[in-house]
């Protein structure tokens, strides 16, 4: 019973969230020293100031990814993930999405090692339709450890939005 419950809890907790994504996307990853990695992950927009000079948003979500023999992996929330569009016109003509962003984060690492870190991650996006790769340098500020990745996969992210309508990024 008490396992129902605890489902039941983490169903009631992550379904709004995951309802209010703008990046949901399932896919696989390929990392240093690893036999390739199954990742999940999703994100929210916290901050979204109209027109700002810096063509910026701020937002919060959270990966998964598998082991694999990477050098890190597991439960990574990341409270701050900061993205740059470029350009409005950019974003809003194009039928992709191209971001730079730096994301902070914990990394809940589940393997026997159990290097649990905080993590800064320069990285770059791309999506169109139903379908992104995301490139970056993953640091591990509490142990010293880094990683290169790419990620891609199947995603309900802005790209997906766009086949549907004039979306704006306003």
């Amino acid at each position: 019973m008490r396992k129902v419950k605890s489902v039941l809890f983490l169903i009631l907790v992550f379904v709004p969230v995951l309802s209010y994504g703008q990046f949901l996307g399932l896919g696989g990853q390929y990392s240093e020293k690893s036999d390739g990695q199954f990742v999940a992950s999703f994100s929210f927009p916290t901050i979204h100031p109209a027109h700002n000079k810096l063509n910026s948003f701020v937002s919060s979500g959270m990966e998964f990814t598998t082991s694999g023999g990477a050098k890190m992996s597991g439960l990574h929330l990341k409270p701050v993930q900061i993205s740059t569009f470029f350009s409005e016109d950019f974003f809003n003509n194009t039928p992709y999405t191209i971001l730079f962003g730096v994301d902070g984060g914990y990394l809940f690492d589940f393997r026997h090692d159990r290097k649990n870190a905080i993590t800064i991650t320069p990285n770059l996006y791309f999506d169109y339709k139903f379908v992104f790769v995301k490139a970056g340098y993953e640091f591990d500020v509490s142990h010293g450890r880094s990683q290169y990745f790419v990620r891609a996969g199947v995603c309900f992210g802005m790209g997906t939005l766009k086949m549907f309508g004039n979306t704006k990024i306003w």
